[in-house]
């Protein structure tokens, strides 16, 4: 993530500069005002006019220069939110599909929303904030120097000062930080548990549990900001009375070089001003500086999120499948529990080849799809592609080759054609033929809009059975060398899940790989091969 912060630099180093220049020339016209007043106060009036071009041309520049500030600004915060958020999103589909499914996805959910609304506020912004404090402190500090250049070691001691109780409390902030964005992942994974159980909670009365529950988080939740901001409020006044403190002598000494005749109207104003140019970033300085020490600790916090637990490196590049897979003495038990799911697995699965995988429940059915799928690797044994180690293929090598019918149908918000052809291009006869073999020839006719009908809320507007034959002809559409079905025919009626079944199994240039509990008679015969999975204590076999 530092990489993406760093590509931002361009952008902030050009809204800084903006930022330079705007302070540079509004503390130059500012000090030739003020020389222009002790001119006029000495009766100098040749003078005052020689110089009233210059002022008037340097103030008008301050405009366009105050629009650039604002514009250069806001495009430096727009890219480098793009460009963290990029990354995030990237790095999250690169994570291996078990890890994934094994977290609670409310977790990246809170990442991308209070993590990265903190990351914005405390250093993207952080960032540009102190920047242009320093610029505008040192245009403060420069005016001062033009009437004593003593000012210049008062304003770095006020600098040193304040970056030591920056450092100094830095420590606990990160703490608090961390946890409360810790906090925020467990309460944004209740929300989105309470959301999904909805109805049992109104059938089962449970809203005042769910109240009582919802309340509890959002205390903890507060209770931590209130340290935060209690913590932020010590350093600030610290900070301020530090600040005050040494204002307040600067005032005493220039009322006193006023009144015994050492510096001008002129200069006491500078003076005035430079203080008044400092006291403001000196005090965003004081609030954002311990911020920035925070934001190392939490981007830690995502950048761990995001790295996958076991790596293998891929390096085969299979752009095509021509022969079979082969299962050797495969073995598989998941790390969290040392149970044989499945052991001394010996299969072949030819190209073309229609196999149809039963058994038990819990007999490993699943997990086998998983292996075959590339979700998982086996913990004994391998499992070869084309002779290739299918560890060792790339996986978008090889998702490129399979298609999935899953038992839990997603659908994206979308048009019914997008939810087929998944923005990718395809004849429209190609569409058609897809659609008509999944059954949703009939179904489709009678939509409104035909294929280009927005399907809504992951299919609420349409029945389960739809929603199937929606997944089943974008499976067909896409011209994949393997099918894997994982009880594809759960929510179809009997008929129409035969019916599509034949399809399948008549389709030439595919392996077909179907996990399922539904036996039909009639197409059983269809298959190469019935294999049945009974779990580690039985090797599978074929019949």
């Amino acid at each position: 993530m530092l990489k993406k912060l760093i590509k931002a630099l361009p952008y902030l180093l050009l809204a800084l500069t903006i930022s330079l220049l705007l302070a540079g020339l509004d503390a130059l016209v500012t000090r030739k005002m003020l020389s222009m007043l002790d001119l006029a106060l000495k009766g100098n009036v040749a003078a005052v006019k020689a110089q009233t071009l210059s002022l008037l041309g340097g103030a008008i520049i301050l405009v366009p220069l105050g629009v650039a500030e604002a514009m250069t600004g806001n495009l430096y915060r727009k890219k480098v939110n793009l460009y963290i958020k990029n990354y995030y999103v990237e790095k999250v589909f690169g994570k291996n599909i078990r890890e994934f499914q094994k977290e609670n996805n409310s977790r990246y959910l809170s990442s991308m929303t209070n993590d990265f609304n903190t990351l914005e506020t405390n250093l993207i912004m952080g960032i540009y904030t102190v920047g242009k404090g320093v610029i505008s402190f040192l245009a403060g500090m420069w005016l001062l120097s033009t009437v004593d250049y003593r000012m210049i070691l008062f304003a770095v001691i006020i600098i040193a000062v304040n970056l030591l109780i920056s450092i100094v409390t830095s420590k606990p902030l990160k703490r608090n930080y961390k946890e409360r964005s810790d906090l925020f992942d467990g309460y944004t994974s209740y929300i989105k548990e309470v959301l999904s159980a909805f109805h049992i909670v109104k059938n089962y009365n449970l809203h005042e549990k769910v109240t009582e529950d919802y309340y509890q988080k959002s205390d903890e939740i507060q209770n931590k900001g209130f340290v935060i901001d209690r913590l932020i409020s010590f350093v600030n006044a610290s900070q301020n009375f530090i600040m005050n403190g040494s204002f307040y002598g600067i005032l005493c000494g220039i009322g006193y070089m006023a009144v015994t005749g050492r510096i001008t109207a002129g200069g006491l104003i500078v003076i005035m001003e430079g203080i008044n140019r400092m006291t403001f970033p000196i005090f965003e300085l004081a609030e954002n500086l311990p911020k920035l020490f925070t934001a190392g600790d939490l981007i830690n916090k995502i950048e761990d999120s995001l790295k996958n637990k076991v790596t293998c490196e891929e390096t085969v590049e299979l752009k095509d499948f021509t022969e079979k897979i082969q299962l050797k003495e495969v073995g598989f038990h998941y790390e969290e529990d040392d149970r044989q799911i499945l052991k001394d697995i010996n299969l072949t699965l030819k190209k073309n080849g229609k196999y149809l995988v039963v058994g038990p429940s819990g007999g490993g059915k699943s997990t086998l799809l998983r292996l075959l799928r590339k979700y998982v690797n086996p913990t004994e044994g391998a499992i070869l592609i084309d002779g290739h180690n299918l560890m060792d293929v790339k996986k978008e090598d090889y998702f490129g080759l399979i298609a999935n019918i899953e038992q839990q149908v997603f659908l994206f918000e979308d048009t019914v054609r997008n939810n087929i052809t998944l923005y990718k291009e395809y004849k429209e006869e190609e569409i058609q033929k897809a659609v008509k073999d999944a059954g949703l020839w009939e179904f489709v006719r009678g939509l409104p809009k035909g294929l280009d009908t927005v399907i809504y809320d992951n299919g609420r507007n349409i029945s389960g059975g739809e929603r199937s034959r929606v997944v089943i002809a974008r499976a067909l559409l896409s011209k994949a060398r393997i099918l894997f079905m994982d009880e594809a025919f759960a929510s179809l009626d009997m008929e129409r899940a035969r019916e599509i079944e034949k399809t399948i199994l008549g389709l030439e240039d595919i392996t077909v790989i179907n996990v399922s509990h539904v036996i039909f008679k009639d197409t059983k015969d269809f298959y190469d091969k019935v294999i049945t999975v009974k779990g580690s204590t039985s090797p599978l076999f074929n019949g």
